[in-house]
């Protein structure tokens, strides 16, 4: 009876240790508290103990189990590996007996040939009026391709429905019906109803390329593109997709075995002497052509032929070296072709290799600009040093200005994609000087890839001028919009400024002076901002001075007291304790400390954003500002001259402090930052000083 009592026991602790939210520290103490002493816990380690020896035991029996399928396994790859390699043994023996049967079967071949070449000059005739009649029917099929079809050496080798698929997103684009004749490659779109459908075998003519120029490239099968193959044609490369793979495979050697034809068509037509006039027995010796010019004539047609043969490998080349992106080695091709086609001796044969090698240089051309490009799903996040490679390959190939161009057009568009990603978060400071300093990091790595690329060639520096105001004014209507919208305070917009100016002349290690250019720029915007500011000081102060009751300044307590001659000492008023008695008391008014604050917040505001062409208006306007409360206080001080003396005394403490404290800190301010001096602001102190001395 012990004995089940334990298996019992033994079970019902293996599912607790398997339980998936099993918890040591909770099964331990719950074994604490249910036992009754020691051997409670004994009788449990032992369960533990055997629970832990059953599973050795299972692990064991479960790996020598499986190392026995292992060597199962083993042991049938080996046998399959000689079956392998006994179907190895019987394919050779049949490929050896296949190669004996083909020799034995070539001499049958060369008489069935004869039979056959008789019969071939009897259909010939047939298969050329066969050809005149599709000819004829495509014109009734295919809308605008009378200049293609109506060519008398033309045929038609085959043709089919595809679908066009979208180079970046792989999207079906169109359906469109590709005509390959012997010589070209004519791409027709299916004419569609209103409501979507298709016309019956009616086409419209979209374009056409000769097979010597274009080069149809397989297109691996991955995710939604399946079936389909680039046609790559000058710089522009095409996807499209078949239904069957087996139709992919067919376009693919018809054009290839069509483009070879083709090729060895033109070079027999080169190598085939031209035929000349029988030579007249009777015609004067003079009119004859000496053996020496037949001879020269015929090494000068040698040598043509052996050259146009090697710019034609060298042509292929050149469009694998396209195909693969690898346009270093394009433009080596290019320069090697160059050298090649100017020493042909004949001139005919030498104007029509230029005619196609000018093609072949404005595909890679073309090529090359179209990583110059911005485009969607092109990264704008690279640096400028990306388009180095693109760009020396141009002006190797001449294309100097498109080169620039092109880069220049590039470099705004990551401009213009850097300040969109850049959020507006904080304060405008902030946001202004993060703006600024990612703008003008831009324009200074634009300028040292600029001087990499460009700096050894005439002419490029004057539209990196030009690119550079432009993107200059884009700047500034970005910051006038986030900056001077009216609703920012002016030490915010001083600010800003200021942080945009800084930035700027990290622009003058590179030898760009484009201070000017930004000052001009923000000039009206800045001096809107200043008019506009002097203008609410002005009211502010005409508005308290009619509410002016002359009551000195009541602080309540010394520590308030303390902290404002603390605050005027900070603003650069360092006698302001003189005017303090009491401890709490300012011989003061409120209008006074309101009129200090706004007047030296203002200087310092102008001060920021001094430029010589504002400096005139800013003198007016900060004359204008003080001249506002000193005639007001004049005005008060003849009108108590007779009356209450202890309002005289505060009114003349007020108008002492001006003339003596607050003024020549503002002059001081002014001649320190400003060329002009404030002469105006001089004669108002030194009037203002005199009438309150009276």
């Amino acid at each position: 009876m012990e004995l089940p009592k334990m298996t019992k026991a033994h079970d019902t602790l293996a599912r607790t240790l398997n339980h998936r939210n099993f918890d040591p520290v909770k099964f331990a103490n719950s074994i604490s508290k249910e036992s009754d002493g020691d051997k409670d816990l004994h009788e449990t380690r032992h369960r533990v103990q055997m629970l832990g020896e059953s599973t050795a035991q299972i692990l064991k029996k479960q790996v020598y189990k499986n190392y026995q399928l292992f060597i199962n396994t083993a042991k049938e790859i080996s046998f399959l590996e000689g079956e392998m390699f006994q179907l190895n043994n019987i394919l050779t023996e049949q490929k050896s007996l296949m190669d004996v049967m083909i020799k034995t079967f070539a001499s049958k071949e060369q008489f069935s040939e004869e039979v056959h070449e008789k019969k071939s000059q009897h259909t010939t005739i047939d298969k050329e009026s066969e050809r005149r009649k599709v000819m004829k029917s495509l014109l009734t099929k295919v809308e605008g391709c009378e200049a293609v079809v109506e060519s008398n050496s033309r045929y038609l080798v085959h043709d089919g429905d595809v679908v066009e698929l979208d180079m970046s997103s792989f999207q079906n684009l169109q359906k469109i019906h590709l005509f390959l004749f012997n010589d070209c490659l004519m791409l027709a779109k299916c004419i569609q109803t209103r409501r979507g459908k298709t016309v019956g075998e009616r086409y419209k003519f979209q374009a056409h390329w000769d097979v010597d120029t274009l080069a149809m490239v397989n297109v691996r099968n991955m995710g939604p593109v399946k079936n389909s193959f680039k046609v790559l044609v000058s710089a522009n490369a095409r996807m499209f997709q078949c239904q069957t793979a087996k139709e992919k495979r067919e376009w693919i050697e018809v054009m290839d075995a069509t483009k070879r034809r083709h090729l060895s068509k033109e070079e027999e037509e080169i190598q085939q002497p031209p035929t000349s006039p029988t030579t007249n027995p009777f015609a004067p010796a003079a009119k004859r052509q000496s053996k020496v010019e037949e001879l020269m004539q015929g090494s000068k047609d040698e040598e043509t032929r052996d050259l146009l043969n090697l710019i034609e490998n060298r042509s292929e080349d050149l469009d694998v070296f396209i195909a693969q992106r690898n346009f270093e080695h394009g433009v080596g091709v290019i320069l090697e072709l160059k050298e090649l086609v100017a020493s042909i001796p004949i001139e005919q044969a030498r104007k029509e290799a230029e005619g196609k090698l000018e093609t072949r240089v404005q595909q890679l051309v073309e090529v090359l600009c179209g990583e110059l490009k911005t485009t969607p799903d092109r990264s704008l996040r690279r640096g400028s040093a990306v388009l180095r490679r693109p760009v020396s390959l141009l002006i190797q190939l001449g294309q100097v200005s498109k080169a620039c161009r092109l880069f220049l057009k590039n470099r705004s568009g990551a401009i213009e994609f850097a300040l969109q990603q850049l959020r507006t978060e904080g304060s405008i400071t902030l946001f202004i000087n993060k703006l600024s300093k990612l703008f003008f990091t831009y324009l200074n790595e634009t300028a040292g890839e600029f001087e990499i690329s460009f700096g050894e060639i005439n002419g490029c520096f004057s539209a990196f001028t030009v690119w550079l105001e432009t993107e200059m004014k884009l700047f500034v209507e970005k910051i006038s919009s986030q900056v001077f919208s009216g609703n920012t305070e002016i030490t915010d917009v001083a600010e800003c400024v200021s942080n945009a100016q800084t930035h700027c002349a990290q622009l003058k290690s590179r030898g760009l002076e484009v201070d000017f250019l930004l000052n001009n720029l923000l000039m009206r915007h800045i001096q809107a901002a200043i008019k506009d500011h002097r203008q609410k000081i002005i009211d502010a102060t005409k508005l308290r001075n009619s509410e002016e009751g002359w009551r000195p300044v009541n602080m309540g307590t010394p520590q308030a007291a303390d902290r404002l001659v603390e605050e005027m000492n900070q603003l650069g008023l360092k006698k302001f304790e003189d005017f303090r008695y009491q401890s709490c008391f300012i011989q003061l008014t409120t209008s006074s400390l309101a009129f200090t604050r706004a007047l030296i917040s203002h200087v310092d505001t102008c001060v920021k954003m001094v430029m010589p062409e504002l400096e005139k208006s800013m003198l007016n306007g900060i004359f204008d500002i003080a001249s506002c409360y000193t005639v007001f206080i004049d005005g008060c001080l003849k009108a108590e001259r007779d009356g209450n003396k202890d309002k005289f005394q505060l009114i003349k403490q007020n108008a002492t402090f001006l003339a003596i404290s607050l003024f020549p800190l503002i002059e001081q301010k002014l001649k320190k930052n400003l060329s002009h001096p404030p002469r105006k602001l001089e004669e108002l102190r030194t009037s203002f000083l005199r009438d309150i001395s009276k």
